[in-house]
């Protein structure tokens, strides 16, 4: 139970808002400046994704909702009041590479200055940082991110000074979820078009649409044809929801081999270890892991991690970008300057 002073200070005392938006999700939180201080908040505030290129041009302005709740959360209740207390606010954004930043930035600050929040109090920057930051290796190193989308980046000083991929679905995100559920789809759809090998993914994503991919049979096929089925099933998916298909090959080679799936999981390591060996060729950095695919224990993950450490590379996976987001917001906010340590 809190002291009295505790509580004072706790709905006086300066505040920072932090967020880790991904692809398809994001986590907001509120926090004191002083780490010392009482947390304000038991858990995070869990909202939608908000990345342009996969969840769409309105994504921006739904993160209104989450940071209003977790401001509520935190009994931080109006404008008034959060124009008063917020000191800094950063949020780490999938897709907020520099060809888009500018726009990313002042459409974040319109959708959350009616919460008064005020922009020169603002910071959107990239989940690269944020989540690199949260592993708390120190300030040079590589994040090799795939959850959404995928990239590796090498740090220098906290600044990104080389990166692989990340260049969005169209261009790469080789090895993310959506690129492992695009493979997915594309290689069911070339098994049941008969132009591609046989795959126990045909079954397995049919099990997922509650479709028989295979004959049309049982259910009986909606259209008369299951290649249609297949196109009517995804036609209504966001970019974002492909994602949902990525578990599909790691859990069918876990229970039983089969080639395609295989191959597409050896298709993402192959190009993980390449852009690792490319950006730090010496193995001298460690290597931060980040986003659900490379979090997750599975074929991926275990193979590339058990090749990391052959390598003697220093591992350290971070589940998101929340932790760095509250150390770049604490240092912004005039707050103690410290390692990535627990969330309070």
């Amino acid at each position: 139970m809190q002291a009295p002073q505790d509580r004072d200070r706790a709905v006086t005392s300066p505040v920072v808002l932090v967020a880790d938006v991904g692809g398809t999700r994001s986590r907001f939180l509120v926090a004191p400046v002083d780490p010392d201080d009482p947390p304000l908040m038991a858990e995070p505030v869990l909202g939608p994704g908000a990345n342009l290129r996969s969840s769409g041009p309105g994504a921006l302005a739904a993160l209104a909702e989450p940071a209003r709740r977790a401001l509520e959360a935190a009994g931080i209740d109006g404008p008034v009041a959060a124009r008063e207390r917020v000191g800094a606010a950063v949020l780490g954004l999938a897709g907020n590479g520099a060809a888009r930043r500018r726009e990313i930035t002042a459409a974040v600050a319109e959708a959350l200055a009616p919460l008064g929040i005020e922009p020169a109090r603002l910071t959107a920057t990239d989940d690269h940082l944020t989540a690199f930051l949260g592993a708390g290796v120190g300030e040079d190193g590589l994040l090799l991110l795939a959850g959404t989308g995928s990239v590796c980046v090498r740090f220098e000083g906290r600044r990104p000074a080389e990166r692989c991929d990340g260049m969005g679905w169209l261009l790469g995100d080789v090895g993310s979820a959506v690129w492992l559920g695009r493979a997915v789809l594309q290689a069911v759809a070339a098994d049941i078009d008969g132009r591609g090998p046989r795959t126990r993914l045909t079954e397995s994503l049919g099990d997922v649409l509650e479709l028989d991919l295979r004959d049309g049979l049982v259910p009986l096929s909606p259209t008369g044809d299951p290649r249609q089925d297949l196109v009517a099933a995804i036609d209504p998916l966001s970019l974002a929801d492909l994602g949902r298909f990525a578990p599909l090959p790691g859990s069918l080679c876990e229970d039983q081999f089969d080639e395609v799936a295989r191959g597409i999981l050896d298709g993402a390591g192959r190009h993980f270890s390449r852009t690792v060996q490319r950006l730090d060729p010496e193995a001298a950095l460690p290597v931060v892991l980040a986003g659900g695919v490379l979090t997750t224990s599975g074929p991926i993950h275990d193979d590339l991690v058990t090749w990391l450490e052959a390598a003697g590379r220093t591992v350290a996976p971070v589940q998101d970008g929340l932790a760095g987001a509250l150390r770049l917001a604490r240092e912004a906010a005039g707050g103690p300057d410290g390692a990535a340590g627990p969330i309070r």
